[in-house]
């Protein structure tokens, strides 16, 4: 190792091609990195937490909500990740620059003739592979800002046309499909993608001043007004212009495709843990009838933001002399019983007819329960609350059942197993 004395002065400075924005990148990058890590698993609590709430067409508009804003922030999140190691690999390879000034001694690798030539053909020069890395980072931070940021702005237009929809439905009883969003998505991007080919196929035979330039240029306009076009986006127009437009639009497609995919099989696995892994051979919970045991229908054993919302009791060992049971109101499910059997009721007719759509058996007998008007304490969800008195059963294994109402086809009716 040579003594400081006989280094080049300048090994021990950045290069002079040095991307001048690496400091922020890095303070960004390191400040945000754990932010956008915790933000999909927010996201996830949020979207279980609120779609029980809501009747299905609308838990739809939500879930279109959910899979942009977490397609995002996993964008972020991989982008600040990659960006973090390429900024570091940067850093050493100027840090061993500035130890080794003369670059790789290619006669001490041990390798042949050969190899030694193309692997010294490939690398070129110790300052050019570390503009090549300086360079791989920058790009890498601003495509995945670029990117999460056109995902947000889709994010923050699907929510406000969803609160649009809500109010439009709440005010003027006017119900919003899913499908009616993604026609208007598809109208209103129509007229942009139209003008566009009719540009770039006519746009040079087309006369001066003429009634179909003035259309296109209108169209063009007005979208470019909006957020669309490549002016919106000068970074993403850098690269398509640099790296070639059907590459860099093939590498946003793909990068799109993923992070929904991932968004949405992350909360897939959410709901159905036994997704991932070697089960195949575990016997079906649905295929056993009674010997089965759900931890959501036990309150201290279910997790309020996975579990579907299904009857429960408090635990599945009963000590005292009551068994609570707690039937959540699903709207999706209850708000269809009631129009169906009781329009138009006050809200002890509704109550009542509630309670006959969801009838209770203990160990096969019908039980005349009465219930009360009630909610989840830890989801602050309404729902019918009723006490079973189970003083005279016997100790050992029993079942409480509550039918699902014959006007809904879902998982069938829930039964609840408990021991005394």
């Amino acid at each position: 190792m040579q003594d400081n004395d006989e280094r080049d002065p300048s090994a021990f400075q950045l290069p002079r091609e040095t991307t001048p924005t690496w400091e922020v990148e890095l303070l960004i990058s390191g400040v945000a990195v754990f932010a956008m890590l915790q933000l999909p698993n927010w996201l996830d609590s949020v979207v279980l937490d609120w779609s029980p709430r809501f009747i299905d067409r609308w838990a739809r508009l939500l879930w279109l909500v959910y899979l942009y804003a977490k397609s995002a922030a996993l964008i972020l999140a991989v982008t600040f990740v990659i960006h973090l190691l390429m900024r570091a690999r940067w850093i050493a390879l100027v840090g061993m620059h500035s130890i080794y000034p003369k670059g790789v001694d290619w006669n001490r690798l041990g390798i042949g003739p050969n190899a030694r030539e193309i692997e010294s053909q490939r690398m070129g020069q110790m300052s050019d592979s570390i503009e090549r890395a300086d360079n791989r980072a920058t790009m890498v931070f601003a495509l995945g800002v670029v990117l999460a940021s056109i995902l947000f702005l889709i994010t923050i237009g699907v929510a406000v046309l969803l609160g649009g929809a809500l109010w439009i439905d709440t005010h003027y009883g006017i119900p919003i499909d899913i499908g009616w969003v993604v026609w208007g998505f598809s109208l209103l991007i129509l007229p942009y993608a139209f003008a566009m080919m009719v540009d770039r196929n006519f746009g040079e035979k087309m006369t001066p001043g003429g009634l179909p330039q003035r259309v296109v240029r209108a169209i063009l306009r007005g979208y470019a007004r909006v957020g669309m076009g490549m002016a919106n986006n000068p970074a993403l127009a850098m690269l398509s212009s640099h790296h070639g437009r059907r590459r860099t639009i093939l590498m946003t497609f793909t990068i799109f495709m993923l992070a929904v995919l991932a968004a949405s099989s992350s909360l897939f696995y959410a709901r159905d843990p036994d997704l991932f892994g070697s089960y195949a051979r575990f016997p079906d919970s649905d295929e056993v009838g009674t010997r089965s045991v759900d931890p959501a229908n036990y309150d201290d054993r279910r997790d309020i933001v996975r579990d579907e919302p299904v009857p429960y009791i408090q635990s599945a060992v009963i000590v005292g002399p009551y068994l609570q049971l707690v039937v959540p109101y699903v709207p999706d499910r209850d708000s269809k019983i009631l129009d169906a059997t009781c329009a138009n009721a006050d809200d002890l007719t509704t109550l009542d007819c509630l309670q006959r759509a969801h009838r209770v058996s203990l160990d096969g007998k019908p039980l005349p329960v009465q219930f009360d008007v009630g909610q989840d304490a830890r989801t602050n969800r309404p729902a019918l609350v009723t006490m079973i008195d189970v003083r005279d059963l016997a100790r050992g294994r029993h079942e409480v059942k509550v039918a699902e109402p014959p006007t809904h086809k879902g998982s069938g009716d829930s039964r609840i197993p408990f021991w005394r």
